[in-house]
């Protein structure tokens, strides 16, 4: 073979190698650093990353203190700009009350946000959805989050509310007047015995899955599960 050519070959040789191999390394620098990052929705990830907050929803009433405290949350944090351009906004110079309702564009911003996915708590987004758009984590939050559903408060004759009313009187019979769970008889427990759940009772209930709790291992999330669903 002339020489010439001979120099060519090899040199071809090598350079197909020297190609091949950077196309190998390359290609797994590439696909090391395309390792998927899982992302979650900004309302999941709070519950995640900020249990003692729950994400605003649109089933809540603009009228309803929450999101007027959301939307004066907003309107305080930035009176000198409009980042969410939201259309009633104005700019301000004292600190806004919360009586206002939240305008609609503002609510359908923070159900946008929260359907948003991201990677981690420091992404904007998130830090943005967190800062106006969530309420205190209650514990019928945590009610429904397990599977459960709170009885309607009705006038306790149905047989779930009675069933209910006879756990907790069984849980207390023991406990002296005044110091059972709730507190809720004046009287010594063997003389309880209507059978209807008692108003009281029913409210209870109410005013318990009202309360503020994060931790569903909690006493307060516990005797709801129990006497209230």
């Amino acid at each position: 073979m002339n020489s010439v050519l001979l120099w060519k070959a090899i040199l071809g040789l090598v350079a197909g190698a020297t190609v091949t191999t950077g196309t190998i390394y390359f290609g797994t620098d590439l696909f090391r650093g395309e390792q998927k990052i899982e992302k979650k929705t900004i309302s999941t990830l709070l519950r995640d990353l900020n249990p003692d907050k729950r994400l605003l929803t649109s089933d809540i009433e603009a009228s309803n203190q929450v999101w007027k405290d959301a939307w004066a949350n907003y309107r305080n944090n930035n009176k000198e700009s409009n980042p969410w351009g939201i259309k009633t906004w104005s700019k301000v110079t004292q600190s806004v009350q919360s009586g206002d309702n939240a305008p609609d564009d503002f609510v359908s911003k923070c159900v946008y946000q929260g359907n948003l996915r991201v990677s981690n708590g420091s992404d904007s987004l998130y830090e943005n959805a967190l800062k106006y758009c969530t309420r205190d984590t209650l514990v019928e939050d945590l009610v429904k989050e397990s599977g459960r559903s709170l009885r309607e408060k009705g006038d306790g004759k149905s047989s779930e509310w009675k069933a209910l009313w006879t756990k907790y009187r069984e849980a207390n019979k023991n406990k002296g007047v005044g110091q059972d769970e709730w507190k809720i008889s004046d009287n010594t427990w063997s003389s309880v015995t209507e059978e209807d759940a008692p108003e009281k009772f029913r409210n209870k209930c109410e005013t318990e899955s009202k309360l503020k709790e994060s931790k569903f291992g909690s006493d307060s999330v516990q005797r709801v599960l129990s006497y209230c669903t």
